[in-house]
């Protein structure tokens, strides 16, 4: 399984589409802007919850979910690592995140 932001302490990327969003995880803190950048959440990096074949990270305001395999951005065909599912102050988001794959490009 690949590593994840929480262990490595590395930057982790992810953005979906419709409305548009993104979520970035590092330097201990998760930040998410959504809705075209009107909702702005940014909380302290919680120790990642080990799913199947994944990671969760869980706050009060937001929970982030990943899941390891092939995702495609709805609006520009970019391949990336990793499904991401996002709720947000109890609303929820998809889309995709991790490693960028060109050979998954579509």
């Amino acid at each position: 399984m690949p590593p994840t932001p929480a262990l490595s302490q590395e930057r982790y990327t992810a953005r979906g589409q419709e409305p548009g969003w993104t979520l970035t995880i590092a330097n201990g803190r998760m930040d998410y802007v959504g809705d075209y950048g009107t909702t702005r959440i940014s909380v302290p990096r919680p120790e990642p919850i080990i799913a199947i074949n994944g990671h969760i990270y869980r706050t009060r305001r937001l929970t982030v979910s990943t899941s390891h395999g092939r995702c495609n951005d709805a609006m520009s065909g970019q391949g990336f690592a990793d499904h991401v599912m996002v709720i947000a102050d109890g609303k929820t988001v998809r889309g995709c995140g991790g490693e960028r794959r060109k050979e998954w490009d579509q």
